[in-house]
């Protein structure tokens, strides 16, 4: 059980610590000659064989607040310390509102310096206090000078450590460095209170966000040698792979990679019902999570509908832009203060790490945020799968709330959904999406292949990318894909030069039809050394310029013909290899310019340009400047298959 103190400067918090674990948490000189704590200090005390108190001791000084709030991020129970004759002060009150934002609700009230009161005047004392505090907790009275009512305090602690309700060590380790330091003989050492899974001697992690591998050599847990480190502990980590220079006070250890760094958190925000003024979108704010503290701009996602601003009690959801990167998970508490660091404005939930920029915050988007609010992941799933028909990236579902595979599949279970999802793969990422919106989609995608041949006798059928996008309102994208490859491997629908068609449709074409078909098909076969413009078909054909735009609009709207920009017409099978050959270009240089692209395929300059384009419109390659890159390998053999 992880315990910290909580109060105002001088009221006794470092000599309570001191009486009760018989360390003395002030060890700097600073600190001895000031009388007041500084830096965050750490003592341990024993239950039992099994069971060990960790406390943390925090700066009571209201220059330190951003210590104090590094030092509780995490904690099990605060002892709010209070001195008999000053009462509650207005530090005590910050202190309890930041451990009460960071979801703390196990609480201990200590009256200290009773010494300097009358015995008959202490009730009211505690009397006050709870009412200033808004506190029914149990309370206990404490003299600082000869330690009277030290043991029946310790006492209590030490029965509820032992009672302490373990937790669950699901998800990879997690720690949040509070200090870092060179030992003789040791080296390098971090310490911080795991708040996720666990780590071994020998284990392999991450220091994020700068992602440098690191490897454990030793561990203390809860001030002693262990083998292993768990969620809830106190921990020293003996590091090796990495210099203490390169190692900052805020950072993460985490026992997987670098994916966890983002720059934008939707989250859900409650500010203090103290504050005394109203807080504008976009305005500067300081976020503490973990023992780390960011800069950042506040983002009001619902603007539009409640305001440009936000006042004392309000509770919005938010989106914090953070200036830099950060390593966060759904579900991380966090405080947020304003730019001077000089007042609490709030605090509150990460609900979605890695957000995206949010420009108009939709009804969807908002269901999205309150299904991250559920109390448990089994609802999170539950909501997102079943009632909101959504499909769920499981990749990133893991990422965002720190799972492990096993504990991915055991919330499955546990949520009932075995037999209400489909499991999928598609581009190297895993899905699960309810079985009514697979069937839905199956439906829809059948539906509007129906309706196309309906109203396009002739064509072969309708472009892939043509389909999607028909059906893009109503139909996720990749669900589509994989959906649309079920479908044909079960023969329901066929796929035909790039066209999706239902299995057994014939295009119905007059002679006329077919003979100006095989004009065209002729006429853009003869081209290899460039995709050809309308011009140059115009000239080949030796035919009028309309009657051409004719045949051409034809061959593209039955399928036959792509469009590339305005003016260049490609075969299906010639666009089918073009895509091939930019893959194959890829593999070898992952970032290539149009002049790759030309010396490669054969093509003229202009061509490529086109081309290009093309690929980048479909989302096959994106552009960086004059490079680009594949960014998605897998869509010529989804769009351009021949068969």
């Amino acid at each position: 059980m992880i315990v910290a103190t909580a109060g105002h400067v001088d009221h006794g918090k470092t000599s309570l610590v001191k009486h009760l674990s018989g360390v003395d948490t002030d060890t700097l000189q600073e600190e001895k000659r000031r009388g007041l704590s500084i830096n965050l200090g750490y003592a341990y005390l024993q239950a039992d064989a099994g069971t060990t108190i960790g406390f943390i001791d925090v700066p009571g000084h209201s220059r330190f607040m951003n210590t104090m709030i590094a030092g509780v991020s995490g904690i099990d129970l605060a002892l709010v310390v209070v001195a008999a004759d000053e009462g509650a002060m207005p530090q005590t009150v910050e202190h309890l509102e930041v451990l009460r934002l960071l979801g703390i609700s196990q609480f201990v009230m200590v009256i200290t310096h009773v010494d300097k009161v009358e015995p008959a005047g202490l009730p009211e004392v505690a009397g006050r206090a709870q009412s200033a505090l808004g506190l029914g907790c149990p309370i206990f009275e404490v003299n600082n000078v000869d330690g009277a009512g030290i043991a029946s305090l310790r006492n209590y602690l030490l029965q509820t450590a032992k009672t302490w309700v373990t937790k669950s060590q699901r998800g990879h380790f997690r720690l949040s460095i509070d200090r870092r330091f060179l030992l003789n003989g040791i080296g390098l050492v971090v310490t911080g209170t795991a708040i996720s899974g666990r780590v071994a001697e020998g284990d392999k992690l991450f220091l994020l966000p700068g992602n440098r591998e690191v490897k454990v050599r030793g561990i203390y847990s809860q001030n002693e040698k262990s083998a292993m480190g768990r969620v809830g502990q106190r921990c020293a980590l003996q590091l090796t792979g990495i210099e203490q220079s390169q190692v900052t006070c805020g950072d993460w250890l985490h026992a997987s990679a670098s994916d966890m760094i983002c720059n934008r958190l939707n989250v859900r925000l409650e500010f203090t019902s103290r504050l005394s003024y109203r807080v504008k979108h976009l305005c500067p704010v300081k976020v503490h999570i973990g023992a780390a503290l960011y800069v950042a701009k506040l983002y009001l996602l619902e603007r539009k509908i409640e305001g440009n601003d936000v006042g004392a009690g309000d509770r919005v959801l938010a989106q914090l832009i953070i200036d830099g990167q950060i390593s966060c998970c759904r579900g991380d508490r966090f405080i947020l203060r304003d730019s001077s660091e000089s007042t609490t404005l709030g605090g509150g939930v990460v609900l979605e790490p890695n957000a995206a920029h949010t420009p108009k915050f939709s009804v969807s988007a908002k269901d999205y945020l309150l299904a991250m609010e559920s109390p448990t992941v089994e609802e999170i799933l539950r909501k997102l799968l079943l009632e909101q028909q959504r499909l769920v990236n499981l990749n990133q579902f893991k990422q965002a709330h720190n799972l492990l595979s096993m504990d991915l599949e055991a919330v499955v279970q546990r949520a009932g959904l075995s037999d209400k999802t489909k499991a999928f793969s598609l581009r190297k990422q895993e899905y699960l999406v309810a079985n009514q919106y697979w069937q839905n989609t199956e439906q829809s995608i059948i539906d509007s292949v129906k309706c196309w041949h309906l109203e396009n006798l002739s064509a072969e059928g309708i472009q892939a990318g043509y389909l999607l996008l028909t059906l893009v309102s109503q139909v996720d994208e990749d669900l589509y894909w994989s959906v649309l490859t079920d479908l044909i491997a079960r023969d329901v629908l066929r796929r035909t030069c790039g066209c999706i068609c239902v299995s057994g449709f014939e295009p119905q074409m007059s002679a006329l039809d077919r003979q100006q078909w095989q004009v065209i098909e002729n006429a853009l076969g003869e081209y290899s050394r460039q995709i050809p413009t309308r011009t140059n078909l115009c000239e080949d054909l030796q035919l009028d310029s309309n009657t051409v735009d004719l045949l051409l609009q034809k061959a593209v709207q039955d399928g036959r013909v792509f469009r590339l920009g305005t003016q260049r017409f490609v075969l299906f099978k010639q666009l089918s290899r073009l895509a091939r050959g930019v893959s194959q270009l890829a593999q070898e240089m992952p970032r290539f310019a149009v002049v790759d692209i030309k010396n490669h395929l054969g093509l003229g300059r202009n061509s490529c340009v086109e081309l290009l384009e093309y690929f980048d419109h479909i989302g096959f390659t994106r552009r960086y400047g004059d490079r680009r890159t594949v960014i998605d390998k897998g869509l010529p053999e989804r769009m351009f298959a021949m068969s």
